[in-house]
């Protein structure tokens, strides 16, 4: 795994587009928060309300907030089926293959015996 950080920041007029997760905890109330910011929430009476009080906690909190992009990049062995591994262990063995057989050739009980 190789994780690159970059220097590079966002400047202050760039767009950053964010997620406003509304939820109506019951009649009188309005629970507003982003997805990206779990933390900044506010509940208010209305939708438009905690949209409004939403938006001066973010940009509040934008204020002393530095947003440095992170890529990370998988090897090569950790974006596969970690399970391949495993495949044909037993295409070989005998003893396998005797257990997996539709019809075995031993009677179930003495199967049983051998396969469990």
């Amino acid at each position: 795994m190789t994780t690159n950080i970059s220097t590079f920041t966002l400047p202050q007029s760039e767009t950053l587009k964010l997620h406003i997760v509304l939820e109506r905890k019951n009649i009188d109330l309005v629970k507003a928060s982003f997805l990206e910011f779990p933390s900044i929430q506010i509940e208010a009476p209305t939708e438009k309300q905690a949209l409004e009080e939403l938006n001066q906690l973010l940009y509040a909190r934008l204020e002393n907030l530095e947003i440095i992009p992170v890529e990370i990049k998988l090897s090569q062995g950790e974006t596969g089926n970690h399970w391949m591994k495993f495949a044909g262990v037993f295409k070989d063995d005998p003893d396998f293959t005797l257990c997996r057989s539709p019809q075995p050739p031993l009677k179930r009980g003495a199967l049983r015996k051998f396969c469990s």
